[in-house]
């Protein structure tokens, strides 16, 4: 699963918004000039998350505005604006470090839009270090993680195991098992060389965490994107910004306990999904272009009717489809195991082929066969 919004959105009533974000008491330094954002429009049959979103901020709800622009960016595939007034929204309420991702991500994926020059106003001011920071997309004409270059984010070790973060379980949870730890830790080496550094020079971060909301107490109360009227307490993992988030366990939706955990196998299969996800964005969020969506519709236009219910969680509707879609395909062709790998191969030949030469994934697999 992914929280990654979309960067096309359509809505029909203007609503005028506001850039600047009323600051908290800890943040009453004045914030840098910028100029309005462009009009948004919304659903005039019914006000969506965004539309909600917006208002909640000009009214000063900022808490409340976050559920809703985060309801956008899951269900309703909002872009750039949703993402900058989430970052707005956790600025007004003095939570600097959890705006500063949101604000680098609008700068780094939408360079020249008003939002993107605003986001890249707010980092001169609350992250120095970055606001500088180049953001380049990886060359196409070489696929990243193959060239001698090991970059690595300053501030950031270049041994992926040294960016885990284990999270303390909330009161009543159990603490996270020593083989779940040593299941991740493992899947992490395993990954081929080619990967760890598309991840290491991407920034990637990796969590383990007893269940999703012991890290984000908040999801326990939202949808998630084709969870069919599920809460996000079923998660057993997602990429979350530039975070890789496995879960050892759920929690039952009507009882509220925690259930057993998930188990070795599915761990690991839900840590490559996830991995695929990271890849994705550390290469410009490649399945949200034309190439990729070419190959994904011939694909899924192919696919027969008993199989697409099997398949239905990576034929979502817009760009969800192609996210989830390249988290998974991604996922078998670095060898996963999973389940659905039988299917994946039958149904998305393209999708299939087309991210193993973006990712050169058979040399990245023959060079690790051959290593000693």
């Amino acid at each position: 699963m992914i929280d990654r919004q979309s960067k096309t959105f359509a809505f029909g009533l203007a609503i005028a918004l506001v850039v600047a974000p009323v600051l908290s008491p800890a943040l009453a330094a004045p914030a840098p000039a910028v100029k309005a954002s462009p009009v948004v429009k919304a659903s005039s049959a019914a006000k969506t998350s965004l539309a909600q979103g917006y208002q909640l901020y000009q009214e000063k709800k900022y808490a409340e505005a976050s559920t809703a622009l985060w309801q956008a960016i899951q269900k309703e595939g909002a872009g750039a604006s949703a993402y900058l007034y989430m970052a707005h929204s956790q600025y007004a309420l003095g939570h600097v470090k959890q705006a500063i991702p949101y604000y680098r991500y609008v700068r780094d994926n939408f360079p020249k839009t008003q939002e993107g020059l605003t986001a890249a106003q707010y980092l001169v001011r609350l992250d120095p270090t970055s606001a500088t920071a180049s953001s380049t997309a990886p060359s196409a004409s070489a696929p990243a993680g193959t060239s001698d270059s090991d970059e690595v984010p300053a501030g950031m070790s270049s041994n992926l195991l040294d960016r885990i973060e284990l999270v303390r379980p909330v009161m009543g949870h159990p603490e996270l098992s020593k083989l779940t730890i040593s299941t991740i830790r493992d899947d992490l080496q395993k990954l081929p060389k080619g990967v760890k550094k598309i991840l290491v020079k991407g920034g990637i971060k990796f969590c383990i965490t007893t269940s999703l909301v012991d890290k984000y107490p908040a999801m326990g109360y939202q949808e998630g994107r084709g969870y069919d009227g599920h809460s996000l307490k079923r998660c057993p993992g997602m990429f979350n910004g530039d975070t890789v988030v496995i879960c050892e366990r759920v929690v039952d939706e009507a009882s509220n306990e925690v259930e057993a955990p998930i188990g070795a196998a599915k761990l690991t299969q839900t840590f490559y999904h996830e991995i695929g996800h990271a890849l994705d964005s550390c290469l410009n969020d490649y399945s949200e272009k034309d190439d990729y969506r070419h190959v994904y519709y011939l694909d899924i236009a192919r696919i027969p009717p008993d199989a697409a219910g099997r398949l239905a969680y990576y034929m979502q509707k817009s760009v969800a489809g192609q996210q989830e879609s390249c988290g998974e395909i991604t996922s078998v062709a670095l060898g996963s195991g999973d389940r659905d790998a039988d299917d994946i191969r039958t149904y998305f030949p393209l999708t299939l082929a087309f991210i193993k030469k973006k990712l050169n994934i058979d040399q990245m697999l023959k060079e690790e066969a051959a290593a000693p």
